[in-house]
Formats: structure tokens, C-alpha cells, sequence
């Protein structure tokens, strides 16, 4: 386990998040543990919200959508 300060943190972020998967890194804020940075295991992973399974196709229309658009925004 390394410990850094939230100082070498802000100085070189994308190192220590690459680091971190290797080892736990603690970040400290005046000598006080604020944050660790670990990789995640499987389980904590997110499973993705929105897949394209079973999704309807969408509408087909047979004219141009932004003539309707310009002609509302042209009203006001």
C-alpha cells in the first residue's frame, strides 16, 4: 500500500489511477487518509444500464424533420 498527498494526487492524477491497479494507493490530506484508489474487483464492476436488445427500430418519416423545426423556431 503507497501513501501519497493530495498535493502529488492533483500533480500527476493519471499516474497514480494507473498505479492504483496494481496497489492500493491512500491519499492524504495533512497527514489525514481522505481517499484510496484501488482497482476494482468483478463484482463492484457496472454492468452496462442500456443495451440495444429488443429495442424497437425507430420510426421511419417521409419528409425532412427541420423544415418543421425551422418553421416553429421562425414563429417566435
Amino acid at each position: 500500500m503507497k501513501t501519497i498527498s493530495i498535493k502529488e494526487l492533483h500533480a500527476a492524477t493519471g499516474r497514480w489511477v494507473r498505479a492504483a491497479t496494481k496497489q492500493t494507493i491512500v491519499v492524504t490530506d495533512n497527514g489525514e487518509k481522505v481517499a484510496m484508489l484501488k482497482a476494482p474487483t468483478e463484482e463492484q464492476t457496472p454492468r452496462p444500464v442500456f443495451t440495444l436488445k429488443g429495442r424497437a427500430p425507430r420510426p421511419k418519416i417521409d419528409f425532412d424533420s427541420t423544415i418543421i423545426i425551422s418553421e416553429d423556431r421562425d414563429r417566435w
